[in-house]
């Protein structure tokens, strides 16, 4: 007879095997999610060759390249962008607030909101976080609207071209950063990468490419919270989920990161010590004459009828910028 304070040996095959069983199940699972970030890593080596995984494929100056706080963390479109995504009327919001699961917008969520033409639309930061970059055209003006949150950095500008006639060009997140803010470039197309420009949405300037020296056109945004969009706004739209990303928008992947209050890559020169790392500063103006204000007021509602862009504490002074106190 066995003692009932002996462990069985078939129980303890039975866990030891179910504990490897879930251990292979979770390394399938990070190599099926790693997998097409390999695969599409894989692809840039043959189509651009091995300098691929510091340009990218872009045509890059040696100054740029030769910056400490330059470099690259991913494959260009490796975070999709959204191009004229569709919207919601204020009733689908109303609607899926309805239930927990589905809700869409409270009335705290922040929203980036612009009106141009008689048009009005939100982006709220919830989907902006998951694509930072989407291009538009609200009022029959085409947009792009940029938000970074290792950075903080939001900025709408006009997607301007070169020449009349042209179409406008499609922006999208080209897997470097610089000063651990994001750099975008202007998607021409496959096999085209070499051609296109790079761009900074802090500096608001091309740093590479045909268009090198040209400054970006920002517009007029309000950041609020939807409740104060609707009050300001009440014909609004707002921009729709993505059906394959709704399990996304569900979770929040900057908290933590946020919390750390810790840029994840480079930058130089540190900002002076007091505020925090994350703390918004409305930045006014163009080149020399640009002039930030801190806010440490996460929730107020930042507008301005002149061009603007919101970045962080860290990121303003990396780029020099002078930041006064509120």
């Amino acid at each position: 007879m066995m003692n009932p304070e002996t462990p069985s040996t078939e129980n303890s095959g039975n866990g030891l095997g179910l504990l490897l069983g879930g251990l292979l199940l979770l390394i399938l699972a990070v190599v099926a999610w790693r997998l097409p970030h390999l695969i599409r890593a894989i692809e840039e080596v043959a189509q651009l060759g091995p300098e691929a995984f510091k340009t990218n494929g872009f045509a890059l100056p040696e100054e740029l390249l030769n910056d400490p706080d330059f470099l690259r963390w991913g494959a260009p479109g490796q975070i999709i962008a959204v191009d004229l995504p569709k919207t919601w009327g204020q009733d689908k919001v109303e609607e899926l607030s309805k239930n927990f699961r589905k809700r869409f917008l409270v009335s705290s969520s922040e929203v980036v909101g612009i009106t141009f033409g008689g048009q009005s639309r939100a982006y709220p930061l919830r989907l902006l976080q998951w694509h930072e970059v989407v291009n538009d055209v609200v009022g029959g003006k085409p947009i792009c609207v940029v938000y970074h949150p290792l950075s903080e950095t939001i900025a709408v500008f006009e997607r301007t071209v070169n020449a009349s006639g042209e179409t406008p060009p499609l922006f999208g997140n080209s897997g470097l950063v610089l000063d651990c803010c994001l750099l975008i470039n202007d998607r021409l197309g496959q096999g085209m990468r070499s051609q296109e420009s790079l761009w900074s949405p802090l500096d608001g300037s091309a740093l590479s490419g045909p268009r090198k020296g040209e400054a970006l056109q920002f517009l007029p945004f309000t950041l609020t919270t939807w409740e104060n969009w609707l009050e300001t706004a009440p014909d609004t739209d707002v921009m729709a989920m993505l059906e394959n990303h709704r399990n996304y928008y569900k979770k929040e992947p900057y908290l933590p990161y946020r919390q750390r209050d810790l840029p994840k890559y480079p930058y130089s020169p540190k900002a002076p010590a007091g505020p925090k790392n994350l703390d918004r500063v409305i930045v006014s103006g163009s080149g020399s004459k640009r002039q930030g204000v801190l806010t440490a007021d996460l929730q107020k509602t930042y507008s301005s009828e002149s061009p603007f862009l919101i970045s962080s504490w860290f990121a303003t002074h990396a780029r020099e910028i002078p930041v006064e106190s509120p």
